[in-house]
């Protein structure tokens, strides 16, 4: 009896260690993410940025972990001022991403973070990548559709890539604005919760703004 009392507290104990072990990193995500979320300045993201690759490594198995690594190091290789630097970061950002890219082929987040890491990349040198990484873009916003056309980011993601599209190629504002809306409505739905990723509503709404301005 006190073998099977001591199995049972034994049992309840790691169960109880591996939970706070879960809510310890996820504290540090919501910490870390809230860092990056506020930054005004470059050092600051990419502060923000590397605490998340130190949660990463330090839960290697964790897709969330290394969606968050990944999401941060391409966000910052658009403010980095140097474009050398810019590829080997998004070189890390992939690193980071193939560890979850086949983890869950039903996961439109994923998918989505593809078309980001491509839209990165394309930025480098928009003209000599449009067609290589405009393709790949395009691939991953169909996939990411098909599992849940009603993810926000999808819309942000393309109403930003017009914007950015001159117009003589289909792009500007104007072409943008719609989907950018769209992505406004879609964003109310989102859940806070760090493990459902939910970035993108204030560059949403800023980039509203700036294609009404342009029209």
């Amino acid at each position: 009896m006190k073998k099977t009392i001591l199995f049972f507290a034994l049992a309840a104990g790691l169960l109880i260690a591996k939970e706070n072990k879960a809510q310890s990193i996820d504290t540090a995500l919501i910490q870390t993410y809230t860092a990056f979320d506020s930054a005004k300045t470059y050092p600051q993201l990419l502060f923000a940025s590397n605490q998340f690759k130190l949660i990463a490594k330090q839960k290697p198995d964790d897709w969330v972990t290394n969606y968050y690594a990944a999401w941060s190091l391409a966000l910052v290789s658009f403010r980095e001022p140097d474009s050398k630097k810019k590829d080997p970061m998004l070189d890390e950002a992939d690193n980071f991403y193939s560890k979850i890219e086949l983890l869950d082929s039903t996961n439109d987040e994923i998918a989505v973070l593809g078309a980001l890491l491509a839209n990165a990349r394309l930025s480098v040198a928009p003209q000599q990548r449009h067609g290589k990484y405009g393709e790949i873009a395009s691939k991953y916003y169909a996939q990411a559709k098909k599992i849940n056309p009603k993810n926000p980011r999808i819309y942000y993601l393309q109403g930003t890539s017009l914007y950015y599209t001159p117009k003589l190629f289909g792009g500007g504002a104007e072409k943008a604005l719609p989907l950018l809306q769209k992505a406004d409505t879609l964003f109310a739905n989102d859940s806070k919760d760090i493990r459902k990723p939910h970035w993108g509503k204030n560059a949403d709404e800023q980039m509203i703004k700036d294609s009404k301005d342009k029209k």
